[in-house]
């Protein structure tokens, strides 16, 4: 058994067992047409059964068409249930109640988090876990909204680098166009993850490589190297 494998079958152990430790009925993942949450997709299934996951789908303006696109096709290949839910007019009535006049960063912030209210809500209804899809470098960072992408029930792959997680996918087949697209949270025009941290992920990973036993945890409910 190769390492990949080994990282994909350990993965998957954790998945199941947490899903049976909440006595869930199964998950729920906001589906960005990315690499993070495709392959938190593709795990998922891999743990349970394919009607076990559910992803969300949920654009803005600045969600570029491929990404919709995307998210919905690698949704369609797994054979799981998606729905779509469109933001903007909830963001621009919250906006709108807000009464001060808020910045891009503070306008993604709340979309962000309005992401989470979605989820959380399906995750309610159904008795469902939700996915984070946060890697090692971005947490190490701290590049997560605080209560948005921030607030989930588990990470499974927090404990990857970038570099890792495009390795993983790569075995585990997830489509080209997803595994090679820059890192983007699209939360404003032009909106570029290594660009907005100032260092490419690349350059960050070697860094976290060269010290094995960082850990920089960010707080959240379980994430697999804090099992």
């Amino acid at each position: 058994m190769n390492d990949l494998e080994t990282k994909r079958e350990r993965i998957v152990e954790f998945i199941r067992k947490k899903v049976k430790e909440a006595k869930a009925d199964g998950i729920v993942i906001g589906l960005s047409g990315g690499i993070d949450s495709a392959l938190v997709a593709k795990l998922c299934v891999d743990a349970l059964n394919g009607h076990e996951v559910l992803a969300l789908v949920m654009p803005t303006k600045f969600t570029p068409k491929e990404d919709k696109n995307d998210a919905i096709e690698f949704a369609k290949s797994l054979g799981i249930e998606w729905k779509i839910r469109e933001l903007d007019e909830i963001v621009d009535v919250l906006d709108q109640t807000v009464g001060v006049l808020l910045s891009k960063l503070s306008k993604g912030n709340m979309t962000t988090r309005l992401r989470m209210i979605f989820l959380y809500a399906f995750a309610n209804q159904f008795n469902y876990l939700v996915a984070g899809t946060s890697d090692k470098s971005e947490n190490f960072l701290g590049y997560f909204t605080k209560w948005g992408d921030g607030a989930v029930d588990f990470e499974p792959i927090i404990h990857l680098t970038k570099t890792e997680v495009r390795e993983l996918a790569k075995f585990l087949e997830i489509p080209n166009r997803i595994v090679n697209k820059p890192s983007s949270p699209r939360l404003w025009k032009d909106h570029n993850a290594e660009k907005e941290l100032g260092v490419s992920y690349k350059k960050l990973d070697k860094l976290l490589d060269l010290n094995k036993k960082t850990k920089h945890k960010r707080r959240v409910p379980s994430s697999l190297e804090e099992n």
